[in-house]
């Protein structure tokens, strides 16, 4: 992933073909996103600060063979994923803030939102005490 498509890193050692070829993303309830990329992986590390306010911590994790050779840049996906980030950030502020509006009216959940589904849930289970299993899903692009 980044901005021209280009991959400029060698691809993790003991990746399958399918692998090599994909992105994964799993979020690990309740504040961790991992992002699995053929040469990097990335960690999003969510902490509420408060009513309608939360700190993103975005970090790289690269091979320390890539990171050891020189003229190594990581600034294709670094440069990549602050511009992503903003504009997602931007939309769930505006997501917010329309909720806060007088004409909101609370509503279903699309299909495509089954990801803040889990979250609904895990959060209600943890403040009822209930434990029910989360289902699994896996998502690649």
């Amino acid at each position: 992933m980044s901005r021209d498509g280009r991959l400029r890193r060698r691809i993790l050692p003991g990746l399958g073909l399918d692998e090599q070829r994909h992105v994964y993303y799993y979020a690990l309830l309740p504040n961790l996103l991992l992002s699995l990329h053929p040469d990097y992986v990335m960690t999003h590390t969510v902490w509420p600060q408060g009513t309608g306010r939360s700190e993103v911590v975005c970090e790289f994790l690269f091979d320390p063979e890539e990171v050891a050779r020189p003229g190594f840049d990581p600034s294709d996906a670094v440069d990549f994923w602050d511009l992503t980030n903003r504009q997602d950030w931007r939309a769930c502020e505006l997501a917010y803030q329309g909720t806060q509006s007088g004409g909101y009216t609370r509503g279903r959940l699309s299909p495509l939102e089954w990801m803040v589904h889990i979250f609904d849930n895990f959060v209600a289970d943890r403040l009822t005490g209930k434990d029910r299993p989360t289902p699994l899903r896996r998502t690649s692009i």
